[in-house]
């Protein structure tokens, strides 16, 4: 744990952050805007001047004071998953656990999970006037059959197999895959409850002035 302290105390001297040290675990407030590569770049340098495989859990970042409290515990929750599900020498903020951050999160943002989810097919849809979150949702009720999805949609199987080909180009290659799937049908889920309370508001806001 001594080398451990001396090379936390350097590093974050390095990069005019600060170090703590809480039950056991050696904490890093940096600089930056995005957790994730600086979570990597700590448990790199760290685990090869260890000669160990080191573990990071890692969340913000923070613009207030107020919020640092709350930050260091979404940190260590992810910390707690990764170490819980033999992450050993992983790295992992909110956002990379996916739904399971979701739950952890002191705070839980369903914007930001649903942007970080779908987010690029949301913009498609709305820049292009196309219908893929649709088509997702349909492809998913239909279990993965384009044909059922197409007869869902009122639209050729074809036109469903091009609309998941650019799904893919969006999303990536492994969006089928079981856990990526799974978020992918949560934010959908989110997304039509946020459109649906979103008209509600707006109904009422409506009948109000009328």
């Amino acid at each position: 744990m001594g080398r451990a302290v001396i090379w936390a105390s350097s590093y974050a001297h390095q990069l005019s952050g600060l170090k703590s040290v809480d039950e056991g675990c050696i904490i890093l407030m940096l600089p930056g805007t995005d957790p994730g590569p600086a979570a990597r770049a700590v448990s790199e340098e760290l685990s090869s001047a260890l000669n160990h495989p080191v573990t990071v859990g890692t969340a913000g970042p923070v613009a207030q004071l107020s919020a640092i409290s709350r930050t260091y515990q979404e940190a260590r929750c992810c910390l707690d998953a990764l170490t819980a599900l033999g992450g050993t020498g992983g790295t992992a903020s909110p956002r990379d656990l996916g739904f399971l951050g979701l739950l952890l999160s002191d705070n839980p943002n369903t914007g930001d999970f649903v942007n970080s989810t779908i987010g690029p097919v949301l913009d498609y849809d709305a820049q292009q006037r196309t219908e893929l979150a649709r088509t997702l949702e349909a492809y998913f009720a239909s279990v993965g059959s384009p044909t059922r999805a197409a007869e869902s949609l009122h639209v050729h199987p074809n036109t469903v197999s091009r609309r998941l080909e650019r799904i893919t180009e969006l999303l990536g290659s492994h969006w089928l895959e079981p856990r990526q799937a799974l978020e992918i049908q949560l934010a959908l889920q989110m997304q039509r409850t946020r459109l649906a309370l979103m008209r509600g508001r707006r109904d009422q806001a409506g009948r109000a002035t009328s």
